[in-house]
């Protein structure tokens, strides 16, 4: 039985067809091509019989003998001291880690000026674990379409940066990336909505920029001290 269905910041997607239980391991696999020509590939293995290995075979031979290059892992809650893998869904990408210096057309003109900056909690933004348009919450949705709203009120625009961060849990080889995704996929949201898509420039800093001072350990009070660094900021430059 073949399976299809979508996932991510949309622009290019494929698939890899996903067998029933009788003939061999059931997946549900995805690639998503980002504006910048960046890809994230994702598996569910969510069979009864499957799990972290099937999910991890998958994703060895979609990369094809490049190292896979772990960016989330998604299974069933457990508790803050069990370390067992219980992976069902694996987001990845393929070969080393990406070059994260932002590109020269990102950098502001220097006659511009910040003329607003928003910051919006991508606890409020997104699903958990995720950044494509499809997750983004009912409420964080309504946020941005009011600052879209404000950066259309502004005149001579210039540029916009969106920046994508996270916390510090977790491996930079994941933060880094989902940050770069989450600030795409605003950055997409924005160009849907009407700004202009030549002014707008999306980053991901990972967990380089951190706003809080919490204590160690990844309990639930850590991770709701951790709160503010899971963000995404918009700076508006104009003339």
């Amino acid at each position: 039985m073949k399976q299809l269905s979508g996932w991510g910041l949309s622009l290019s997607l494929a698939l890899l067809a996903g067998c029933s239980s009788a003939s061999g391991p059931t997946f549900n696999a995805y690639t998503v091509t980002a504006a910048d020509g960046s890809r994230l590939h994702q598996v569910e293995c969510h069979g009864l019989f499957e799990g972290p290995a099937t999910c991890m075979k998958v994703a060895q031979q979609i990369c094809r003998g490049e190292p896979v290059r772990v960016v989330q892992k998604i299974g069933r809650l457990q508790a803050d001291n069990d370390d067992t893998d219980v992976t069902r869904r694996l987001t990845f990408a393929c070969g080393g880690a990406p070059d994260t210096a932002p590109a020269a057309a990102a950098q502001p003109g220097a006659s511009e000026q910040t003329v607003a900056r928003f910051v919006l909690q991508t606890d409020t933004l997104f699903a958990f674990g995720q950044s494509s348009l499809a997750s983004i919450l009912p409420g964080g949705a309504a946020n941005l379409e009011q600052v879209i709203a404000r950066i259309k009120q502004r005149s001579g625009v210039q540029s916009i940066s969106v920046i994508g961060h996270t916390d510090r849990l977790g491996p930079e080889t994941l933060n880094q990336p989902l940050s770069l995704a989450r600030a795409e996929t605003i950055r997409e949201y924005m160009i849907d909505h009407g700004l202009n898509g030549e002014a707008i420039h999306a980053t991901g800093v990972g967990s380089r920029d951190s706003t809080t001072q919490c204590p160690v350990g990844e309990s639930r009070a850590v991770i709701a001290c951790l709160q503010p660094d899971r963000r995404v900021a918009i700076e508006v430059r104009a003339q």
